[in-house]
């Protein structure tokens, strides 16, 4: 980054979720990745349905793993 524009074009804004807002988000991710709802991801994942595969091999999987702490 050679000026202080790119710099300042690179900063990432955080905003804190309320638990609604988190399995909102989380349930719209994982619609949107696996066609699944986050209820329904939580419950295969907590089900170990994926504990034998690589992440990659499943599409969407690496997303929405990345997101679960959001909810835990």
């Amino acid at each position: 980054m050679d000026s202080d524009t790119d710099y300042d074009a690179a900063i990432v804004e955080i905003v804190e979720l309320s638990a609604a807002e988190a399995a909102e988000a989380f349930d719209a991710l994982a619609r949107r990745a696996m066609g699944l709802s986050g209820a329904e991801f939580l419950a295969r994942w907590d089900s170990g349905e994926w504990a034998d595969r690589d992440l990659d091999e499943v599409p969407g999987l690496v997303d929405v793993w990345m997101s679960l702490p959001m909810l835990r």
